[in-house]
């Protein structure tokens, strides 16, 4: 590799101590005559061109005008003479070994284009956490790190163009860098496209770390980069037809839950984008088969160069049946048209041990109410809704969804975002108004699930035991119901698995399941309590006591007309279901 020489690049405007310290890093961590500097100026005032003018071995182009990044690379590319050509931002400090390191990487195959490191500041997954405060501290955290021996590269759809190694080769194949973008923004995740249309890869190299100090170009810009922002990603949209990134689905990734990281497992995602879901898969698990379904076509095409992709709407593609360990749902469920029909479709796609991975947005999250009051915009970039959105779901929608389909286990945790002391104040008043005991469903924005096909033995039979002692004597059936909620607030046991638990129990279950109805309405379980009694209600649609109760808790969060129509259905009438007949009839004429 000592034979190779690298033309870096480097664009400067203005911020002369960042450019100084820039190239005394690299003049420093860089052994002479493996590198070429180029420094192309855009106009700078502060006396950076008067300093560049007196350096010896930086090769500078001084421009009459600001013409932005992209163009300022290509003017460097044009005069570049190395054998790769590096972009660097003026704002980053290079650390030891950082070439060499990337290097070996960039040449470890024939079909690897362009290389990057991870960095404190990188607007994404080649961000890393730097436990550092200082600039001491830094030089030795990344002295540390670079000198990691096993080589850690992970594919991806995009490098962020703070440090962009390339080989000269594929830059002469797919051209310079698009001045569309200019003065700056998304031209990286442009030329990552075009790098993986040609036929190659792009690599993160996770064992070489360098500084960023980030976004001095439009830092002190704040609203000036959010314009350039919006305004490149939409030449991005019309030029590739995909956005510029697809919401992270990292945390539905990191639910695979095998042990063994060489096993061999097939991974769905529906609607898979660009793909960076299933690489990131492919990293954690080597030996995993990818695949994934995809309607937009220049998305598929990008995925297709490293997974098994179907083109076409998500509901028409027919799924091979006891196929797949796992299947990646975000935002999905949102968008369908019937989504019990296509439950039922992946259930079948899954193995007898399989998982769905699934991300559905929160409903009943305050921000819906709070933009009607507003009389704000629910649909578009950064509203409450995006434009495809089909259906909405609460977290009681959610497990019916899966519990009538008949999966045996749902786990789920909750995202919630940082929120105002206003919104904080409007959501303990509407908690207030509505009787709620617990408001974590008003902050939550969505849920991320583990949905399996097949509860673990221990915890179904477990569930078996203390249903069973329901019917036992008072004292032992109290016991075990406090188990079953206590187990349910810790989340280890849902409804998903009591109802599965009770399919092969010789007891009451119309009984049970009210029972378990009641006491989880008064441990304040709301979300828990209609997955059971739709489940007694499968059994005998005219159960009495289901509807009654069934009534009862519509009746008490507000909603009368939807407990009137249950209240219709019961054939016999006792004198506490007049009396909340009498109560419903009496809210809705007060309304």
């Amino acid at each position: 590799m000592l034979s190779l020489k690298t033309s870096i690049i480097l664009l400067t405007y203005n911020k002369i101590k960042y450019t100084q310290a820039c190239i005394e890093s690299i003049r420093q961590y860089t052994p002479k005559g493996t590198y070429q500097l180029i420094v192309v100026d855009n106009l700078s005032t502060d006396g950076t061109r008067d300093w560049l003018a007196d350096q010896t071995d930086i090769l500078t182009i001084f421009n009459e005008e600001n013409v932005g990044f992209p163009k300022g690379c290509n003017q460097g590319i044009d005069i570049a003479t190395g054998d790769n050509i590096l972009l660097l931002n003026n704002d980053v400090l290079v650390t030891r070994n950082w070439l060499s390191l990337m290097n070996d990487c960039l040449y470890s195959s024939d079909d690897i284009g362009a290389v990057g490191p991870v960095s404190n500041s990188a607007y994404g997954d080649q961000e890393i956490n730097a436990s550092y405060s200082t600039l001491d501290e830094m030089w030795d955290f990344a002295n540390k790190y670079n000198i990691i021996n096993t080589p850690d590269w992970e594919q991806k759809i995009k490098l962020i163009g703070f440090c962009m190694l390339i080989r000269k080769e594929v830059v002469e194949q797919v051209g310079l860098l698009d001045e569309i973008f200019s003065p700056g923004m998304c031209e990286d995740g442009d030329y990552s496209l075009r790098i993986i249309q040609a036929g190659y890869k792009l690599m993160v190299c996770r064992n070489i770390f360098i500084h960023h100090f980030g976004s001095t170009s439009f830092g002190e810009m704040p609203e000036l980069r959010q314009q350039l922002w919006a305004r490149n990603r939409e030449k991005f949209v019309g030029k590739w037809g995909l956005p510029t990134a697809y919401r992270s689905k990292e945390e539905l990734v990191q639910l695979i839950d095998e042990a063994d990281r060489q096993k061999s497992i097939r991974v769905l995602d529906v609607n898979c984008g660009s793909g960076s879901a299933l690489l990131r898969v492919k990293y954690l698990y080597p030996a995993a088969d990818v695949y994934g379904i995809e309607e937009n076509v220049k998305a598929a095409d990008i995925t297709s160069t490293f997974a098994n992709v179907k083109v076409g709407k998500i509901e028409e593609i027919k799924l091979e049946e006891n196929f797949y360990d796992y299947i990646i749902l975000s935002d999905v469920f949102e968008q369908l048209i019937n989504p019990w029909s296509y439950v039922s479709d992946l259930k079948n796609a899954l193995k007898t041990d399989g998982k769905m991975l699934v991300s559905i947005s929160n409903a009943s999250h305050y921000g819906f109410l709070f933009s009607l009051l507003k009389n704000k915009s629910l649909y578009g970039d950064n509203n409450v809704l995006n434009n495809n959105q089909l259906r909405l779901y609460t977290l009681t929608e959610i497990q019916s969804l899966f519990v009538q389909a008949g999966f045996s286990q749902i786990e789920y945790s909750q995202e919630q975002n940082q929120i105002s002391e206003t919104e904080h104040q409007f959501i303990d008043q509407i908690a207030r108004l509505s009787g709620l005991n617990n408001s974590e469903h008003l902050r939550t924005t969505r849920y991320n699930l583990k949905v399996m096909k097949q509860a673990p033995l221990s915890s179904v039979d477990r569930i078996k035991d203390l249903l069973e002692q329901l019917s036992g004597s008072n004292e032992e059936g109290l016991s075990s119901v406090t188990k079953i909620i206590d187990m349910m607030k810790e989340q280890l046991i849902n409804p998903a698995m009591i109802i599965e638990a009770m399919k092969s129990l010789n007891i009451n279950k119309q009984n049970v399941y009210n029972f378990l109805a009641n006491k989880f309405f008064e441990a304040g379980l709301y979300n828990d309590i209609v997955p059971l009694l739709n489940a007694s209600l499968e059994l005998n649609p005219k159960h009495h006591d289901t509807l009654y109760n069934y009534a009862f808790i519509l009746h008490s969060v507000g909603a009368g007309e939807a407990a009137l129509q249950y209240l219709k259905l019961m054939d016999t009438e006792d004198e506490e279901s007049s009396r909340l007949l009498h109560n419903v009839l009496h809210s809705l004429e007060r309304i």
